[in-house]
């Protein structure tokens, strides 16, 4: 075949296959006119294919289905089909114990005409009819030496020592000898500098470990000081004393570092002014749409779930929105992979001493609920690496109720502390319930005087029935890798689920956020500007008319996911609001095993919404491009 041949083999496959139409719409006279004039014909490729093998499945019956793509005879490149921009693509049957092909092999195979009315009948019906040919099993050859040489190093190089030695099959032991060679010096070149880089890993390995053991002992010596502090606190408070200048400190500076202030129920944008703010003050850079996920989910009271990479802003979010909000507060919890049960988080009670033994998590919710009026954001930090339904599943189910109460004890014994401490409580001025030092200090024994302290603490404090405040947030980051837990469907029933991605133009969101700079605080109503009453009945309904295909994949919709989803739709002002509810309630649910038709199904509930936004198609297809399971979360 000449060279003016070669180049031309391409656009006579264009020509053909534009006078043919898609190959999906075919005739047998059609197939029959492909295979003679491009593959059978002296001209085309001379009833010759030479593939290069892209993948190899096993399948029931002893068998191998081997994919390959179809190659150019002389210059090996691969044929695009024009309909798809795609390249041309076989697959034939091959039986294990027949010739062995392991992925990259370049082959010979003749082809055969596609029958048509056989392909009909098979459920792949649309790839084998793209392929435009059979191939006959039997005629599998592998390919001549300086094909496969060509197939490394192209053909300009191989038609350059063809020139100059002659034929190359019979120097190919000379060529594979050098080959070998400068194989080896490579291998040996490279791994000397693996030895190198070992080396410095390890040394790395050790300075990092070194850091990290002085960064343990600062962090137990800052744990040991606030528990100290917090110890101090409770004593001030259970006997209704101010506490020192050096405790209160930090909690002035969070109300009094921002004298200027504005009022969220004034700004006719919100959700700008949050992103303003949270650039302005805290050199923090959010899209647009993770705000409005972000206020959305505050105001219905879900769980909040946020989950990225590493370095995304997931936990600063909590932190730079307490900040701007004048009065708010947020306490960061770390979960452990060792919590199994509410104690870890909630504490305990000591049944001996009357004492219970309190939680960081407790304490401001305590807190919380003496000061109603500010925000408290708490923040589970990888709350997955342990199975969340062990230690937070009560909260989930309380807050459901009107009054949403967790129990930590017995209430009996709130009784019969009440029946120990009743004589030794005094009522203040305003009403208030305390602690008769005079009548305490006449105890003598110290720990029957602790015991009293103690069952004052859980009358007032530590009750057997604990409100959960109406102030509260509770927010939980993720990372998803093998060492985390997976979320259960009761979790992510209670939840609202916000993903947060690398920005791809971050100057360009810079340069929008600089001029939407906000410097004041805002001050925030949270019983009126932080919750939602009424629902937005449209986006109900879209919801609940997504059931029947939800499910078909064992994911539908409960009528409290569809309330919470009516209450989403009329907190947030948005035109997309339906497309947060989609990535935040209804994609989180989906996970099923990889199947044709599961597949079809998921791709009919994107087709169903009405003009889904880029970031939605783009999670959709990251679903369907996983493994053995189709699952949100990856």
């Amino acid at each position: 075949m000449t060279e003016t041949q070669t180049k031309q083999l391409q656009q006579q496959l264009d020509a053909i296959l534009d006078e043919l139409g898609m190959p999906i719409n075919w005739t047998q006279e059609e197939a029959d006119q492909f295979y003679k004039r491009f593959c059978k014909s002296q001209k085309g490729l001379a009833n010759r294919l030479i593939l290069k093998i892209t993948s190899i499945r096993n399948i029931l019956g002893g068998k191998n289905l081997c994919f390959g793509e179809v190659l150019d005879p002389d210059t090996l490149s691969s044929f695009i089909l024009p309909f798809e921009d795609k390249e041309w693509n076989v697959s034939f049957l091959l039986k294990n114990e027949k010739k062995r092909l392991n992925e990259g092999d370049v082959i010979v195979v003749v082809p055969e005409v596609l029958k048509v009315e056989r392909i009909q009948q098979e459920r792949n019906q649309a790839r084998r009819m793209k392929e435009m040919v059979s191939i006959k099993t039997n005629s599998i050859k592998g390919v001549p030496f300086e094909t496969r040489l060509m197939e490394c190093l192209g053909e300009v190089v191989v038609k350059k020592l063809s020139e100059q030695m002659g034929s190359l099959g019979k120097l190919s032991h000379l060529i594979l000898h050098e080959f070998e060679m400068a194989y080896d010096e490579k291998r040996r070149e490279i791994e000397q500098r693996l030895e190198d880089l070992e080396k410095r890993e390890e040394e790395i390995k050790n300075r990092e470990e070194a850091n990290k053991k002085k960064k343990q002992e600062l962090n137990d010596m800052e744990q040991q000081l606030k528990e100290h502090e917090k110890y101090l606190l409770a004593q001030f408070e259970r006997f209704r004393l101010l506490p020192p200048p050096s405790l209160i400190k930090e909690k002035n500076d969070i109300d009094g570092s921002n004298s200027k202030t504005i009022q969220w129920s004034n700004q006719t944008d919100i959700i700008d002014t949050i992103r303003g703010a949270l650039h302005a003050q805290c050199n923090l850079q959010y899209e647009r749409d993770v705000i409005e996920c972000f206020v959305g989910a505050l105001k219905t009271n879900q769980l909040i779930i946020l989950h990225g990479p590493s370095g995304t802003g997931k936990s600063s979010l909590t932190r730079g929105f307490s900040k701007i909000i004048k009065g708010a507060k947020t306490c960061t919890i770390r979960v452990q992979s060792s919590w199994t049960d509410k104690q870890d988080i909630l504490g305990f009670f000591n049944p001996i001493d009357y004492q219970y033994v309190s939680t960081e998590f407790l304490d401001v919710l305590v807190e919380a609920r003496e000061n109603l009026q500010s925000l408290y954001l708490v923040c589970l930090d990888e709350m997955n690496l342990s199975h969340v339904e062990y230690y937070f599943a009560e909260f989930l189910s309380a807050r459901e109720e009107e009054t949403p109460k967790i129990t930590l004890y017995a209430k009996h014994f709130q009784e019969l502390a009440y029946t120990m401490v009743k004589p030794y409580i005094i009522v203040d001025e305003r009403g208030y319930p305390l602690l008769n030092e005079e009548k305490l200090s006449q105890i003598k024994d110290d720990s029957e005087r602790r015991k009293v302290q103690n069952c004052f603490d859980l009358c007032y404090r530590y009750p057997a029935e604990f409100e959960i405040p109406s102030n509260v947030r509770f927010i939980g980051t993720m990372n998803m890798d093998h060492t985390v837990k997976g979320l259960s469907p009761k979790i992510i029933d209670r939840s609202f689920v916000i993903e947060l991605r690398y920005s791809e133009n971050e100057e360009s969101l810079i340069e929008e956020l600089k001029k939407i700079k906000v410097l004041e605080q805002i001050v925030v109503d949270v019983e009126n500007d932080l919750k939602v009453t009424a629902m937005d009945e449209e986006c109900r309904k879209l919801a609940k008319e997504l059931n029947p295909m939800l499910g078909q994949l064992g994911a539908r919709l409960n009528r409290r996911a569809l309330d919470q989803i009516g209450y989403y739709g009329h907190a947030v002002n948005s035109p997309w609001k339906f497309d947060q509810i989609v990535r935040g309630k209804i994609l989180p649910r989906i996970q099923v095993v990889r199947s044709d038709e599961n597949a079809r199904v998921i791709e009919r509930l994107l087709q169903g919404m009405k003009n889904p936004s880029n970031m939605t198609k783009i999670k959709v297809k990251e679903m369907l491009d996983q493994g053995r399971t189709i699952t949100y979360w990856r």
